[in-house]
């Protein structure tokens, strides 16, 4: 009598295994990984120069320009050397095609606005400059004119004869004597001269 359990023995199974992709499904993903890496080459690339002190710097962006060609020593592929100083001299149309990296320089239209921004600034600094010199000019200008009119009432009023008279420390009156009057005439003359112009 047979157990429980204990019979024909089943055959055994074999792992499940994933089915072999075809050869142009292969060959198609391989060309996707090719242009990811080819489209990914330009972040690889690396500048490479000597600065002033002869140390060498390694960087994505490209050196300033204060390095001259000899000091560069490695660029990225595609990347043309500076032109010489006689092509330097010529415009250069800007690039439309390449956008503009992060890190590198702002847009000539971005450096341009900031320029015509400053000298807005700049203007509007010198104009209100030349407004407040203007007003102490004209604040000055009635001052002398007020000095003037009182030096020419003094003056003929000591030439007309009439008595004149001051006011004391304590308030009282005093009548001016002739050297007094002759002091009196001479300050209203130097005012005269200092701001009737």
């Amino acid at each position: 009598m047979r157990r429980r359990g204990e019979g024909a023995k089943l055959p055994r199974m074999k792992p499940a295994t994933a089915p072999a992709l075809p050869l142009a499904r292969r060959l198609g993903i391989g060309l996707i990984a090719l242009a990811c890496l080819a489209s990914a080459g330009g972040a690889w690339a690396q500048w490479q120069w000597k600065d002033a002190s002869g140390r060498r710097i390694f960087s994505d962006t490209p050196p300033p320009v204060s390095v001259p060609e000899k000091d560069i020593l490695q660029r990225p592929r595609g990347s043309a050397p500076a032109p010489s100083a006689t092509a330097q001299s010529e415009p250069v149309a800007p690039a439309t095609a390449s956008p503009a990296k992060p890190g590198t320089a702002p847009a000539p239209a971005a450096d341009a606005k900031l320029e015509e921004r400053k000298q807005q600034l700049d203007k509007a600094e010198a104009d209100k400059r030349k407004a407040e010199q203007k007003a102490a000019e004209e604040a000055q200008a009635k001052a002398r004119a007020v000095n003037c009119e009182n030096a020419r009432r003094t003056k003929a009023a000591v030439e007309s004869g009439v008595r004149l008279s001051t006011s004391n420390a304590q308030g009282e009156r005093e009548f001016l004597d002739e050297a007094a009057r002759a002091k009196r005439m001479r300050e209203a003359e130097a005012s005269i001269r200092e701001n009737c112009r």
